[in-house]
């Protein structure tokens, strides 16, 4: 992966958006977007990727979710979705914590480690067995959680105290560390965010695949 494109940092930063998109609506409703969090966790999985948007299992559609998020949240006109300030936290915070990852030293190899775990559990289990996504939980916990800036998911506390929700949401911020590190990696900085934003939301736009209409949806409508 080399020369790396406008459209290469707009891809990353939308798995990050994607990411902290899922966490909020796991923390507040206790649902997600299976795909688009099938998509976020095979990222930290995705060994030599030809693409930058191989790493997003290289189809646009995965990341639907996160392309919609971005437009929100960087105020694009287009977008039906309302800027969520949750969820710009989530992925500011993000950013900030990958590079605290990267100064810890040892972390990311211990991280590589329990992903190891987690990938032979994959082949045994399945990829989304409870197991596999406990063991990317613990790589986020016991790795991670403690660097700051800390990230505090709020919710419904329901939610947030299902055990089984609570390993998904450390799973995918692990995740979205990933693509924070990829964006970085890709030449994506934090004074880009503010100087290159409209070169973001028209990348993300090119990327938006609105669903066509149902043929038959007039018939349902009043006459």
């Amino acid at each position: 992966m080399s020369n790396y494109t406008d459209q290469d940092r707009t891809l990353a930063l939308i798995g990050i958006y994607q990411v902290s998109k899922l966490v909020f609506d796991l923390a507040t409703t206790g649902k997600m977007d299976e795909n688009a969090f099938h998509t976020s966790i095979n990222t930290l999985f995705a060994e030599n990727p030809s693409s930058t948007l191989d790493v997003y299992g290289d189809d646009v559609m995965n990341i639907q979710l996160g392309v919609r998020t971005l437009l929100s949240q960087m105020g694009s006109s287009d977008s039906d979705e309302m800027r969520n300030i949750e969820i710009t936290r989530y992925a500011l915070s993000l950013i900030l914590l990958e590079r605290s990852v990267i100064k810890e030293d040892g972390t990311l190899d211990k991280i590589a480690r329990t992903l190891e775990t987690a990938k032979t559990q994959r082949a045994h289990f399945g990829d989304w067995h409870e197991n596999v996504t406990a063991s990317i939980a613990r790589a986020y916990t016991e790795n991670v959680s403690n660097l700051n800036p800390r990230i505090m998911v709020k919710g419904q506390h329901g939610h947030l105290q299902n055990p089984h929700n609570a390993n998904k949401i450390r799973a995918l911020l692990l995740a979205g560390i990933r693509s924070a590190l990829l964006w970085r990696q890709v030449g994506g900085s934090r004074w880009g965010l503010i100087w290159s934003r409209k070169k973001y939301l028209r990348s993300a736009q090119a990327l938006n695949r609105t669903p066509p209409k149902d043929p038959n949806e007039s018939l349902f409508r009043r006459q």
